[in-house]
């Protein structure tokens, strides 16, 4: 238990002097928990060896911070934009899975890791996105709103896109006619259900219910984890469950008890989520290849940013607004690590790949404040517009 304790001592203390330092710079805190993550991993201090327990740990952040914007989301205004979510979103991943494709042909190798490779990029981080427009106010920005879209549409997206790897990878016997119709069928009444609900004025959650702090912390923890339970046995993301229940919440105007008493719940589970993408880092691989990492890290951000910035500029965005809106998805996002893992165990690629793609992962994490800052500083001084 000492050994317990001073493991938490250790983590907490350098991850609150990271924080603090990143504030005094004006930069996010999830830098700092990223960074403690890789000082204080397995390739760091190694004071953390479950990777996986946090991996968990940080999933569920990733629940909670989605309940949360939903209870923010404006459904009126999601509905406005749906040709930026539904229209955007299919545009920027075909048009990432082509240009990955066709660097696989170019350099002579599979064009099966290209599709891989390329539905690895083409994935933001919801976590780190959503944490940054909350924190610098901006999410009810246009930009903002339509950052929301595009990442609930690649929630979704994540499904399809297994299903294909996992028939690029001859797992075609795995492919079950009857999982897909379960998802197209069950997530359409689950929306369907829920936007009714959110339209239909009047309903709310018994006052019993959610009497007394205790009964408060309870209500709150069951409808977030229940509502994304549901979307993960359909086969949906389950983030995007807690999104339609924090909605619901919204349209009941009980929203404010459930923040009030579950943000330190939700801070702590973030917080964990940012460190558990720290130790996936191997800090003395991408010392030795430092030149390599950075290099791989700067053209994925250009590439996503630009893809995104093309695509909503075509469907008639200005381009400071998609400008914006690229930069801030200019990450690779989390569900990318189970794309790269299930790539490696269907040998759509080596070992060797399998740790570079991780650690220019983990690198876009860390650099996307910086590089959506930067964007924001071109965009003011009128040099990108």
């Amino acid at each position: 238990m000492n050994h317990v304790l001073l493991t938490l001592v250790g983590i907490t203390g350098c991850a609150l002097l990271l924080a603090t330092i990143m504030r005094e710079i004006r930069l996010p805190a999830a830098i700092a928990y990223i960074i403690t993550g890789m000082i204080v991993g397995p390739t760091g201090l190694g004071l953390v060896h479950d990777r996986e327990l946090l991996t968990h740990m940080g999933e569920i952040g990733v629940i909670m911070l989605l309940f949360f914007v939903g209870m923010e989301a404006e459904l009126p205004r999601l509905i406005a934009s749906w040709r930026i979510a539904v229209l955007g979103t299919a545009a920027q991943i075909a048009v990432s899975v082509l240009v990955c494709v066709g660097a696989a042909i170019f350099f002579d190798t599979s064009w099966k890791a290209g599709v891989l490779l390329g539905f690895i990029v083409s994935m933001s981080s919801t976590a780190v996105v959503l944490t940054m427009l909350k924190d610098s106010d901006e999410l009810e920005q246009p930009f903002g709103q339509n950052a929301l879209g595009v990442l609930l549409m690649q929630d979704l997206a994540i499904v399809p896109m297994m299903i294909v790897i996992g028939i690029l990878g001859g797992g075609e016997e795995g492919v079950s006619v009857s999982s897909i119709l379960v998802q197209l069928i069950g997530g359409t009444l689950l929306v369907g259900a829920a936007v009714y609900m959110m339209r239909t004025p009047g309903w709310k959650i018994p006052d019993w219910l959610h009497q007394g702090t205790d009964r408060r912390v309870m209500m709150g923890l069951l409808l977030c984890f229940a509502a994304a339970t549901l979307t993960a046995l359909l086969g949906l993301s389950a983030p995007f469950g807690a999104f339609l229940a924090g909605m619901l919440l919204h349209a009941t105007d009980q929203a404010d008890w459930v923040e009030e008493h579950l943000r330190s719940v939700y801070i702590v589970f973030v917080a964990i989520f940012f460190l558990s993408v720290g130790m996936l880092v191997d800090a003395h691989f991408v010392l030795g290849h430092m030149p390599l990492m950075f290099g791989l890290t700067l053209a994925v951000l250009l590439l996503n940013s630009g893809i995104n910035s093309l695509v909503l500029r075509a469907l008639g965005e200005t381009w400071p607004q998609a400008l914006l809106t690229g930069a801030v998805l200019g990450q690779i996002g989390e569900f990318s690590f189970l794309l790269v893992a299930m790539g490696l165990s269907l040998g759509l690629m080596d070992e060797t790949s399998h740790r570079i793609i991780m650690a220019v992962i983990a690198l876009s994490l860390l650099l996307s404040p910086l590089w959506m800052m930067m964007i924001k500083n071109l965009i003011r001084r009128g040099m990108l517009d």
